[in-house]
């Protein structure tokens, strides 16, 4: 029978925290695979607790995938996959005061909308005859817990806090950077000082504040593929780039010692949009050029690694940077939705107090009530949920489009590129064709596409040809017909590896 000490939960709420202790035996693999949890009327009995108490702990634990529910049979624990098990298993209490908890809340309702760059867009319809939009990183209303994130902002609202009515500090609530740095050390495995942490509507503002504190004479390296955006802003602000070359094990770091770049902007996690997880190897190598010279740094832009479905995330650089020259950068616009806009990014103590010197006359961009609302929904346990959630479904819709293409005749020209982050895979294609010509034989059949020479400031030959397929907001029932589209618009060159190679067989990295 499980046993726990319901008097030591310290403030939590009882289901709450008979959640935490259950997840945590799971998570221990104390509590085994497909054990049968007591029933709820047995184990309320046993722990002196209501029957919906332990409802709704059970309830949670089958939110965040840990436990199914059988019909008629009761709760069995779920075997756990590496994007749930790899979370850190260090689980602690909040710990920080003025974060109101809410009570738990059902999830959301399907909505109507789809968002995209921060902007509302119309969802695709499920009638056949409509576009697909493969093209967009965008996240579907449908998975965002709507219902939830209202019931927060409602009681944010009656909750009439006077910081609601104040000037917010320019780095942000204290309730808000208290939770982010709560979850921090929860999941990324390394603790950060509230003080350090700046709020910002948008990465693009983060960047732009960066990029001032560092002034005009600083010259940024990057990879071309995905900083498109970070070379207007930088350009608007007169400052140079350097673009490092980016192959299978990240960002060619050797390459910096022939740079005079005294900026790095990088993703070890994910190097969007080529999905390349940074080698060992070329971590250290980053790291130990970061500390040779003084006035070197190095941000690191963690975009869309939670959701992760392969193999144990590394430490952060951050973390491992012992001379504190690096600078974390996240976003809750991706998983939550866009719209929101709420980014932060973590400064090394010595930047963070020279923040505050130069940069503190500018005003926070994002509201108290909306830093308010994510506070709650962060230290409530929403967000965890919600990530679970979302890992899950993006999960199975992967692997169903990689069945799909495994199984298809594209792949006797074609090379799926391994991407273990995020919501879109790329795929190489053997054909003469430009992408520009891709792109229009794609929209005439009504499939939308994005190719990776789009995220490119400089188009070379090794950026050609890669289609990336962005699945965020494509619903499983689409992704046949995309594959049977794909599979017309390269009908000759299929037809022409048939023809040179009658056994060939579909491959994939």
């Amino acid at each position: 029978m499980l046993t726990y000490d319901i008097s030591s939960r310290k403030g939590l709420p009882k289901y709450e925290y008979l959640y935490r202790c259950i997840r945590a035996d799971i998570r221990s693999g104390t509590i085994k695979p497909k054990t049968k949890l007591p029933a709820k009327r047995i184990l309320a009995r046993h722990l002196s607790l209501s029957v919906s108490t332990i409802e709704a702990a059970y309830n949670l634990l089958v939110e965040q995938g840990y436990v199914n529910a059988r019909q008629g049979s009761g709760f069995y624990v779920a075997e756990q996959s590496s994007s749930l098990s790899v979370r850190s298993a260090s689980q602690t209490q909040d710990g920080f005061a003025g974060i109101r908890k809410i009570p738990e809340i059902p999830a959301a309702e399907p909505a109507q909308n789809a968002v995209q760059n921060g902007h509302p867009v119309e969802q695709q319809t499920s009638s056949p005859s409509q576009e697909v939009d493969f093209s967009a990183n965008r996240c579907s209303m449908n998975l965002f817990p709507a219902d939830t994130w209202a019931r927060i902002m409602r009681s944010v609202l009656s909750d009439r806090n006077p910081e609601l009515f104040e000037t917010v500090p320019y780095n942000g609530l204290l309730a808000a950077r208290q939770a982010i740095a709560s979850y921090l050390y929860e999941f990324k495995g390394f603790k950060a000082d509230p003080e350090q942490i700046v709020i910002g509507a948008g990465t693009e503002y983060l960047y732009g504040r960066l990029l001032q504190l560092f002034g005009p004479r600083c010259v940024v390296a990057a990879g071309d593929a995905g900083s498109k955006k970070l070379v207007d802003i930088s350009r608007s602000m007169g400052i140079a780039w350097d673009f490092i070359p980016v192959d299978e094990q990240g960002l060619c770091t050797d390459r910096l010692y022939n740079s005079t770049a005294t900026v790095v902007h990088a993703s070890p996690a994910n190097h969007f949009p080529t999905g390349i997880v940074m080698s060992d190897k070329r971590r250290q190598t980053l790291l130990t050029w970061l500390h040779e010279k003084e006035h070197r740094y190095l941000i690191e832009d963690d975009y869309d690694s939670e959701l992760r479905y392969e193999g144990t995330p590394a430490p952060t650089l951050f973390s491992q940077d012992e001379y504190e020259k690096t600078i974390y950068l996240n976003t809750f616009s991706k998983t939550l939705v866009p719209s929101l806009r709420i980014s932060y990014m973590v400064l090394p103590p010595s930047l963070a107090s020279l923040y505050q010197q130069q940069l503190s006359f500018y005003s926070c961009t994002v509201s108290s009530f909306e830093q308010l609302a994510l506070a709650s929904f962060l230290s409530g346990g929403y967000f965890e949920r919600h990530i679970n959630r979302l890992v899950r479904y993006y999960g199975e819709a992967r692997q169903n489009l990689f069945s799909l293409l495994d199984k298809s005749p594209l792949m006797t020209i074609a090379v799926r590129r391994p991407v273990p982050v995020g919501t879109h895979l790329v795929l190489h294609i053997a054909t003469a064709r430009s992408d520009e010509e891709i792109r229009v034989a794609a929209h005439k059949r009504g499939l939308r596409l994005s190719m990776l020479s789009d995220y490119c400031v400089t188009p070379t030959v090794f950026n050609i040809h890669e289609l990336v397929l962005n699945f965020a907001s494509v619903e499983v029932k689409h992704m046949p017909r995309v594959v049977t589209i794909l599979e017309k618009i390269f009908a000759e060159e299929i037809a022409s590896a048939a023809d040179c190679y009658p056994t060939m067989q579909g491959n994939s990295q």
